[in-house]
């Protein structure tokens, strides 16, 4: 099925071809060619946005705002915009949609829509199975489809070395504990309920697109499949805990220690960095809300040294907003968990991530 972005890649090349041609007679103050081109640029204002491509409307207006003498070297800047759309590597960010609803496959695509990045789309697991390859670069895959459950196709996804480390967000209508556990330990990356917050997906997606630059047909195919619970290093995984609220330590602390980790335990986020920094640990879950040192400054200085760069963090909170979200993944996050949660979902996301270290 042909995407918007392709859609429209293939929309803007006879407007590109024209205005090549249209060139010489803007130049010359010819005033069909002049009154021709400004029709282009209009329509290319109305369009460019709705695409997904800003820039294009952006310098769209710039032309239709020109004066006659400044038209010339106005149209030549959209034609080089043009030209990188429809000439470059459009395909550098593939994203493949497996949803049997055809109205939530647009909001996806609209969701997800950038300048780079193209889609193609599945109603079904049949129809999946033919999208899924080594050149995707982010599934957004259904819980439940006509012909199975999502969950099937992200173990094969999984079990395939060649689409192993493929991000998978794994979206559905049940938001129960044995639905979002059953995505988790399957393989999925994320899970989120629908109906979902747009921002929060978006930031979701572009962390996990970027977070391996798996992307695009032209990339090294080194993917590895995720480890199994059962291959896990004879010496057990440190676990650095930050979180200053005793009862929400205890169940994790439990829960880990009762399936090998070690778990070293801070109460602020001073003392967690020093620790931190001192001592790197495999992973770090990381409380917001903390004493003398906030989880979101804990983060950015856990990213900035050489040591803990690209440590596992999973931020853990009670701050649900959707701008608290994207913040932590702007900041580089692993993963995000809204209070309350269940200590089995902290350890499916803590054996995941670690295998995938």
């Amino acid at each position: 099925m042909q995407s918007l972005e392709d859609a429209y890649r293939e929309g803007v090349k006879p407007d590109l071809e024209r205005l090549r041609s249209l060139t010489s007679g803007i130049a010359s103050g010819d005033a069909t060619a002049i009154a021709e081109s400004r029709g282009i640029s209009h329509r290319l204002k109305g369009s460019g946005s709705s695409y997904g491509h800003p820039e294009v409307t952006a310098v769209a207006a710039e032309a239709n705002r020109a004066t006659d003498r400044e038209l010339s070297e106005a149209i030549a800047a959209l034609v080089s915009v043009l030209e990188e759309i429809v000439e470059a590597n459009a395909n550098q960010w593939r994203i493949v949609i497996v949803d049997d609803d055809p109205l939530m496959r647009a909001i996806l695509e609209r969701t997800l829509a950038e300048p780079g990045r193209s889609f193609a789309s599945a109603a079904s697991l049949a129809e999946a199975r033919d999208l899924v390859d080594a050149t995707a670069s982010l599934v957004m895959l259904d819980h439940l489809l006509p012909d199975g459950s999502g969950s099937d196709l992200l173990e094969e996804i999984r079990s395939d070395t060649a689409t192993a480390a493929i991000p998978v967000i794994v979206l559905s209508g049940l938001d129960d504990e044995e639905t979002r556990l059953g995505a988790l330990n399957a393989g999925a990356d994320a899970f989120f309920p629908k109906p979902f917050d747009t921002e929060t997906l978006r930031g979701a997606a572009n962390e996990l697109m970027t977070r391996g630059e798996t992307h695009g047909p032209d990339a090294a195919i080194d993917r590895v499949p995720l480890v199994s619970a059962e291959s896990e290093p004879t010496s057990p995984p440190h676990i650095l805990l930050v979180e200053d609220d005793d009862l929400v330590v205890a169940l994790i602390e439990d829960r880990l220690t009762r399936d090998g980790y070690v778990v070293r335990r801070h109460a602020d986020g001073e003392s967690a960095l020093a620790d931190a920094l001192a001592t790197p640990p495999d992973l770090v879950i990381l409380d917001v809300m903390m004493p003398r040192m906030n989880g979101f400054e804990v983060l950015e200085r856990l990213r900035s040294a050489s040591t803990t760069a690209d440590l596992p963090v999973i931020m853990l909170t009670g701050r649900a907003r959707e701008e608290d979200v994207v913040h932590g993944f702007d900041l580089g996050a692993t993963d995000y968990i809204v209070k309350p949660f269940s200590p089995a979902e902290v350890t499916v996301r803590v054996r995941r991530h670690l295998a995938a270290t």
